[in-house]
């Protein structure tokens, strides 16, 4: 069984933050979905506006729901989990000594499968892959980005659509590498091809991968259109 997944937080530090909302849909083989799953967390810590501004969640919401505890062994027992970045989901259950998996991120998966897109979020896939109707009964109107009920159902459809384009044991490989960037999304040559970069200022690159403290995502596209310029 395949399960998508995802979590809504208080924050993004899983030390200090809190789950306040977690859904799943599961994949239906011949496509589709089913067994839909969503409740909202009591929160640990109170909901900084810097938060609710994106979920639109807020305490009176989660003031009387069920603790973390009560509600995640019903989202425990699948084979594989999906979801977009899924190290964000899985480092928020860690945390609370929760341990899912293997997974699937829809996100490292679709920067392989689709390179020259030029954005990879959740909601950018959606209409790019004309993905708008995710699925039948979710109308594009019916979709509130970043509630944990639509996003499971949004990583659901993108899922559909990378299966069709690259092998199972592709997704899992490259679900446990580091993100492969194709474009500069940061500093002076933001929008940028790396490949172009390693060609051009193959120091800047070196220094990325040598001096800099940026995320391993980055340090391992840097290295790798390095080799891949210099063959």
């Amino acid at each position: 069984m395949i399960r998508v997944i995802d979590i809504e937080t208080t924050g993004i530090d899983p030390a200090t933050d809190a789950i306040i909302e977690i859904a799943s849909v599961d994949m239906v083989r011949d496509g589709g979905i089913t067994n839909a799953m969503d409740t909202l967390v009591r929160s640990t810590k109170p909901i900084p506006a810097g938060a609710s501004a994106v979920h639109h969640i807020v305490d009176e919401d989660v003031a009387n729901a069920p603790t973390f505890a009560e509600v995640i062994d019903r989202f425990k027992g699948a084979d594989f989990y999906v979801a977009h970045n899924c190290e964000f989901e899985h480092s928020f259950l860690a945390a609370q000594d929760v341990e899912l998996g293997p997974w699937i991120c829809t996100y490292k998966c679709a920067l392989r499968v689709w390179p020259e897109l030029e954005g990879h979020s959740n909601q950018e896939l959606r209409y790019a892959l004309g993905r708008a109707t995710p699925f039948p009964g979710f109308e594009r109107g019916s979709i509130s980005p970043h509630r944990a009920a639509f996003d499971v159902v949004v990583t659901a459809a993108i899922f559909e659509e990378l299966i069709k384009k690259a092998r199972w044991s592709e997704l899992v490989h490259w679900s446990m590498e580091p993100a492969l960037h194709t474009r500069f999304h940061f500093g002076k040559y933001r929008g940028k091809r790396y490949a172009d970069i390693a060609a051009s200022d193959p120091e800047y690159l070196q220094w990325i991968v040598d001096k800099s403290e940026l995320e391993d995502g980055i340090k391992y596209s840097a290295r790798h259109w390095l080799a891949e310029v210099g063959r």
